[in-house]
Parts: structure tokens; C-alpha cells; sequence
């Protein structure tokens, strides 16, 4: 089998870290067709195993002057400032690199620089950011310097189906305004087939990536069950194997294959409540019933979220969102494995309690947390310990 030998300097965190990697414990993961670039990972990265999280800010939460009802997206400009789009308000709302509440830059309406339904945020400039207002069926362009604005039509039969059925599980804006979503599909004996489709103002085809069955009862999605994943970046974009197996594949913006990678990791054992057995677990009666007669899965899925971060960095969640969580943001306080662009292992990380992973840069993360109120927050941590 041929591997992808690199050397691995991290910039990115301003050290180097070398490892001595005791082949002789973990066991790699293997490739059942090895054909072009690939990498094959062992259990041991090259971070240190005592890494923590320090808080660096938080705004939102029970702060009066600080209102966020749903946040949908966040991203983070080249100097640090973020941009929420809050779909619950109906609003962008931007805050400075150390937190400080900056207000809205985009309120609801049907103006050509406000919004009714933001799903997706990204800045295409230091300056500027797009905002896909999913239905209004276009793409908000604001030029926070001048204050003027743009639109760019989406193609409505793009839209509607996400729109239709009152959900968005996934989408992802790219700054040349290419938007991904992942469509619904037909429903048979309890499986969904779902697709995950993108689109351009300079392809302005419906450009179906991939697509698998998702088990699930009620419009809620069972994680247990292995399907195909997406995770987008600025640059690249990651697709998951549908079989449960652990490999991912990195493709570049013309959706030329960069490399396949593997890790050896088994699935987490399915919890109590997975199998419909905690009746603590925030769902319906109806459906711990529904999760009790259900078989569990020959081999349960051993991830669950693909996130490509602005370093082009992968980060991998582990742990399994319950049914009728909204699971495009993923578990809360979950385990994630987190590779390089080349597809080599860095280690795993857990996020605290309540907080799920929105984007990445260095050493810091971007994570939505929610309280006990069911406030919600954008807290910046950043990792300790290197």
C-alpha cells in the first residue's frame, strides 16, 4: 500500500511536536482499494494527551443587550471579528476579534441589504460579507465599509426543497458564493434518501455530490446509522464513506481528489438513550417506543459531523447527536478527532459541556453554547497545553 510520508511542521501553532509513535500498540487502518494518494492513520497523533480549553470571551447568553434566539452560522473574518446569522431573529449581528457586541449589519426585511431567513454566513472580503437568505431565494452582499449592498439570485429550484420541508440539515456558503445543501428525499420502511447538492451564480446547475439513505421516524435523523457526510472549507471539501467505515476523502474546489485518509478508531458503543432505554432523554414517548423495537445498526456509525475549518484542518465529531437534536450544529461537548489538510492525525479534543464546535482557526475555536434557559451563546476558547 502506498503512503503519504510528510513531514509534519505546525505553523499553525507556532511549535513543532514530535512524537514517537509505538507502532506496536495501535493498529493502522487499511484501505480495501488503495488506488492513488493515501494516508493511513494509528491511534496515536502528535498532540500532547493533557490539552484543555481556556475561555477567551463570550457574548449573547442572559446579556439583555445581547439577544440571540437561534443562531444558524458563524464566521470569522481574517482579523477575528464574527459574524452571527441569527435565523430565529431574522438577523446578521457582528462582533469585534475580543467579543465586544458591535450590533446588527443586517436586520429583517426585504431591502436589498436586509434578510428574512439567514441560514449561511461568509466573508468574501476583510470587508465584506454574504448572507444566503433562503427565502427570499438570494444571496445578501454587504460592504460593511461604504454600507452598500448587493443581491444575487438563487436559483428558486435550488431552494425549495430545503425551504419546503421546514429544515435545514446542512449547508455551507463558500466565498465565491457557491452554496451547498442537503436535500430530503423520498421515504421508504423507515429510511430517507438524502443528497447533498451544490450550486453557483457561474454553475448555475444543481450539482448533486452524493448521496445515501438516512435512517430515521418522524423527519428526525438516527446518527447510529452510518451515511455519506459533508464537510466544506474554504478551499476543499470532505466526503465520508457511507458503509460506516472510517475513511474520508479530500477534493479541491474543481472536485479534483486530493488524498483518501483512514483513521483506526472503532464506533462508540450506542448509549441508553440511543436505543430508546433513558427515559431522562429530552424526545417523545413515542419515540423511545419507536428507538426500542428498532434493530440497532450491524455497525454503527463511527462519526457523525465533518468539519473543514479556515486552516483547512478536518475536524471529525465522534459523538452522536440523539434524535431531535438539531443536529446541524452536532452533539453538544463532543469528541473530535482532528486531521491535517493531507489527511495526517493530530489527535482528539472534547468540547465542554454544552458547546458545539462552528468553526476553527490556530489554536482557537469558535462554539455555540447553550444554557440551561436554553440561552444561547458564541464563546471563543482557545487550546492549551502545547
Amino acid at each position: 500500500m502506498r503512503r503519504i510520508e510528510s513531514r509534519l511542521t505546525f505553523t499553525l501553532f507556532l511549535t513543532t511536536l514530535t512524537v514517537s509513535c509505538d507502532l506496536s500498540r495501535p493498529t493502522h487502518c487499511e484501505f480495501t482499494d488503495p488506488n492513488g494518494p493515501v494516508v493511513t492513520n494509528t491511534t496515536v497523533g502528535v498532540w500532547p494527551a493533557d490539552l484543555s480549553w481556556r475561555e477567551v470571551w463570550r457574548a449573547g447568553g442572559l446579556n439583555e443587550a445581547e439577544v440571540l434566539v437561534r443562531p444558524a452560522a458563524v464566521a470569522v473574518s481574517p482579523d477575528g471579528s464574527v459574524a452571527i446569522a441569527d435565523w430565529g431573529l431574522g438577523e446578521v449581528i457582528l462582533l469585534g476579534p475580543d467579543g465586544a457586541w458591535q450590533g446588527t449589519v443586517s436586520a429583517r426585511g426585504e431591502g436589498p441589504g436586509e434578510v428574512q431567513a439567514p441560514v449561511a454566513v461568509t466573508w468574501a472580503d476583510a470587508d465584506t460579507l454574504l448572507i444566503l437568505d433562503v427565502s427570499a431565494f438570494r444571496i445578501v452582499s454587504l460592504d460593511l465599509a461604504s454600507g452598500s449592498a448587493g443581491v444575487t439570485p438563487v436559483d428558486p429550484a435550488f431552494l425549495a426543497p430545503v425551504f419546503a420541508s421546514g429544515q435545514v440539515r446542512f449547508v455551507a456558503m463558500q466565498r465565491d458564493r457557491t452554496v451547498w445543501l442537503e436535500f430530503p428525499g423520498p421515504v421508504a420502511d423507515g429510511w430517507e434518501e438524502r443528497s447533498f447538492v451544490r450550486w453557483s451564480p457561474d454553475r448555475p446547475v444543481n450539482d448533486t455530490i452524493m448521496a445515501s439513505g438516512a435512517r430515521g421516524f418522524a423527519g428526525a435523523t438516527l446518527s447510529a446509522w452510518p451515511r455519506s457526510l459533508l464537510g466544506v472549507g474554504p478551499e476543499t471539501w470532505v466526503v465520508s464513506n457511507p458503509d460506516g467505515r472510517y475513511e474520508l476523502e479530500v477534493f479541491d474546489r474543481d472536485g479534483t481528489s486530493v488524498v483518501r485518509f483512514c483513521h483506526a478508531a472503532d464506533a462508540l458503543p450506542l448509549s441508553p438513550a440511543e436505543r430508546g432505554e433513558d427515559p431522562d432523554a429530552e424526545m417523545p414517548d413515542a419515540w423511545r417506543d419507536a428507538l426500542r423495537e428498532l434493530d440497532e445498526p450491524p455497525n454503527p456509525a463511527v462519526i457523525s459531523r465533518i468539519v473543514v475549518d479556515l486552516d483547512g484542518r478536518i475536524w471529525v465529531q465522534r459523538d452522536r447527536p440523539l434524535p431531535g437534536e438539531f443536529d446541524g450544529h452536532g452533539a453538544a461537548g463532543a469528541m473530535y478527532d482532528v486531521f491535517l489538510p493531507s489527511g495526517r492525525f493530530l489527535g482528539s479534543i472534547r468540547l465542554p459541556d454544552e458547546q458545539r464546535l462552528m468553526e476553527a482557526r490556530g489554536r482557537r475555536v469558535w462554539t455555540i453554547h447553550t444554557g440551561s434557559l436554553g440561552e444561547s451563546s458564541i464563546v471563543a476558547l482557545e487550546l492549551e497545553g502545547f
